[in-house]
């Protein structure tokens, strides 16, 4: 049998990325996997942050240097984002899952498609499910993302179509845009 011990969910924090957290939350309950909610901030999101200056709004002594009013600020932005995620899957997946299913939000810096793979290999991850559909996920990930991230990734890859159906514990067909219903 083949084991899935790790599930990588590359997410927007938009409602399009919903249907991956729930599929794979529910697969991740089947085989006591571990589902690995993962952001990218693009560059350009970290150069339009910083464009004031390191550590903008943030109180140091005087005499802290520069390098470490950078440092803190960074860990704060990718801390926040990490908080974000979470709260975004307490709002979204049902509170039964949280209970069952370990969730780990990881935050990276850089070109999303090339992150998202790198994320998978070092996470030694078994499964990537994500949405390929979206308006928010096209602008940040861009049209081909799902295409690139499939013919690219070191592990199988469940790309998600609005449109689709999938079954539930009860045996009703429900389209995948629904799933929040169920894991909700």
């Amino acid at each position: 049998m083949i084991a899935i011990k790790k599930i990588l969910v590359p997410m927007d924090l938009s409602s399009a990325c919903v249907p991956a957290i729930g599929y794979a939350s529910s697969l991740a309950k089947d085989h006591d996997a571990e589902v690995v909610l993962f952001h990218v901030l693009p560059m350009e999101a970290m150069k339009d942050h910083f464009a004031g200056g390191y550590g903008q709004g943030m109180v140091f002594p005087a005499e802290t240097p520069v390098s470490v009013r950078h440092q803190t600020s960074v860990e704060n932005i990718y801390e926040s984002k990490k908080q974000l995620l979470l709260g975004f899957l307490q709002q979204k997946i049902a509170p039964d899952l949280h209970k069952t299913v370990t969730f780990r939000p990881v935050v990276r810096l850089g070109k999303v498609v090339e992150e998202i793979i790198a994320a998978a290999r070092q996470e030694r991850c078994d499964l990537i499910v994500m949405s390929s559909h979206g308006r928010s996920l096209r602008r940040l990930f861009g049209a081909s993302v799902t295409e690139r991230i499939v013919r690219q990734a070191p592990c199988p890859v469940l790309s998600m179509q609005p449109s689709a159906e999938v079954s539930t514990e009860k045996d009703e067909r429900l389209q995948v845009k629904l799933i929040h219903q169920w894991a909700a």
